[in-house]
């Protein structure tokens, strides 16, 4: 059976000539040289509202803000769950996690899913992938269409001790990358490159905690005491693994995860620079995102993602500068699946494949349609969540002990749940949801990953072996 695409919210009207102003800066003009690089940068565990370009004060991302002012800036885009691989997943296919089998980071994606490598090769493009997570290593299926794929982990976390790579090194073998491009003038390039920091435990380099300490103890709970607890949920303590020098103030915490960022900041400065130093920015596509976020108390979630889906776990950064195309604030709604029809296009002008749940972000009416993001817990453990971002608002059900109950909030305002205030907009958003789900075809089996002994010891050490990998009906 054919899947519909999922549905699409058109914005208010408003006079013709104000959308063709609108519209002039949305499509590349037809002058530019067609790319030949393609940078794709993803950043593990990065909530927008901690960048400068997102309306932080807190100085903590020079390099993406001015990243930021020559690109189109994407107000709310969202992962479809917050972890890892079906993220990426989800990034590097244009599908969603449970549309090709990756309910978890245990699982493998299939061979048969096009990503944007494999179509790229069809295109004629080399590729090559630069990976900082664990994660994200060979087994996870990810590596099919690459010509490089480097996973190799030489760092060790500072408090499990599971292999990882961090901003500098990260950086550096994306460098490597890059050296010798482009070997002649068709010479084209996609390379991905995936950042580990500000992953927890928060350690950054030194200076880059201290930062920021004064001004996260100046905020009303900053000097607050938080026990610790076994576990990665992260509900009202701690989870023992974020606990460094056995620390228990918020601020030291929330201090550790800015001043990660602001390390990871000059990394990617590092890297962009390059592309300015070997002028290659004329003839790039970047592209930055994160595969989620992290709570940082909010609703007494502390330091942890993965089994909710909150703004601060599922609302992530999406900037695309394109050669040609003016700098814009794009308030029109974004998902990750959106990333590969947009690149494809720029690439291959390669079609929108109709069937799919993305469009083109860059389309002449682009800005006046909205995706509707579709987010899932998956298997992260927890009580069961599903949810929907339509209509100026997100819904989300939760199953539990208690059976199911619903969320209804104002985009990007969770303090208060509108469920019952408004229910004819909760039934509107509930019906669709259940059609969205219904119509999520899976098209390939699941299928798991083989694990050595010490992957299921490194895993088991993140969390992610704590509960099976299952569907769940509505």
């Amino acid at each position: 059976m054919v899947r519909p695409k999922l549905p699409v919210i058109a914005r208010d009207p408003i006079p013709a000539i104000l959308l063709l102003l609108a519209l002039a800066g949305c499509t590349p003009p037809t002058s530019s040289p067609a790319p030949q690089l393609l940078l794709l940068i993803s950043v593990d565990t990065l909530r927008a509202d901690r960048l400068g370009s997102y309306g932080s004060e807190l100085g903590i991302s020079p390099n993406l803000d001015a990243f930021a002012e020559q690109s189109q800036v994407f107000e709310a885009a969202y992962a479809p769950t917050s972890f890892t691989l079906p993220s990426i997943s989800a990034l590097l296919t244009g599908r969603y996690p449970e549309e090709i089998g990756i309910l978890g980071n245990r699982s493998a994606l299939a061979p048969s899913v096009p990503t944007l490598a494999t179509a790229l090769r069809e295109a004629g493009w080399r590729s090559a992938a630069v990976v900082g997570n664990l994660v994200l290593r060979r087994n996870a299926g990810l590596a099919e269409g690459f010509d490089v794929y480097d996973d190799d982990l030489q760092d060790l976390e500072s408090t499990r001790g599971w292999p990882e790579r961090v901003a500098r090194d990260t950086t550096d073998a994306a460098l490597a990358q890059l050296d010798g491009f482009p070997r002649n003038h068709d010479d084209r390039l996609f390379l991905w490159v995936h950042y580990q920091d500000p992953h927890g435990p928060y350690t950054p380099p030194v200076g880059h905690r201290e930062r920021f300490l004064e001004s996260e103890r100046a905020k009303q709970d900053g000097q607050r005491d938080l026990p610790e607890a076994t576990g990665h949920r992260g509900r009202g303590h701690i989870p023992d693994y974020q606990v460094v020098d056995e620390q228990r103030e918020v601020a030291f915490y929330r201090a550790g995860y800015d001043g990660e960022i602001h390390y990871l900041d000059a990394e990617l400065g590092r890297l962009l620079s390059v592309l300015d130093e070997r002028e290659l920015t004329p003839r790039s596509v970047v592209v930055f995102t994160a595969d989620h976020g992290e709570s940082l108390g909010e609703r007494d979630y502390w330091f942890a993602h993965g089994d909710r889906l909150d703004e601060a776990l599922v609302r992530v950064p999406l900037l695309l500068r394109v050669p040609g195309l003016a700098p814009a604030r794009r308030y029109d709604i974004a998902g990750l699946v959106d990333v590969n029809p947009t690149l494809l296009r720029l690439a291959s002008e390669r079609p929108v494949d109709p069937d799919a749940p993305g469009r083109d972000l860059l389309a002449s009416d682009a800005r006046a349609i909205d995706s509707v993001p579709y987010l899932a817990t998956l298997g992260a453990g927890g009580p069961t969540r599903f949810g929907i971002i339509a209509d100026g608002h997100k819904f989300v059900m939760t199953h539990s002990d208690h059976g199911w109950q619903q969320e209804l909030y104002r985009l990007g305002y969770e303090g208060r749940n509108l469920a019952d205030s408004d229910p004819e907009r909760a039934r509107m958003l509930h019906e669709r949801l259940v059609a969205l789900r219904r119509d999520l075809q899976p098209s390939v089996p699941v299928r798991r990953q083989r694990l050595s002994e010490q992957d299921q010891r490194n895993l088991r050490a993140l969390g992610y072996l704590q509960s099976p990998e299952t569907t769940h009906s509505d």
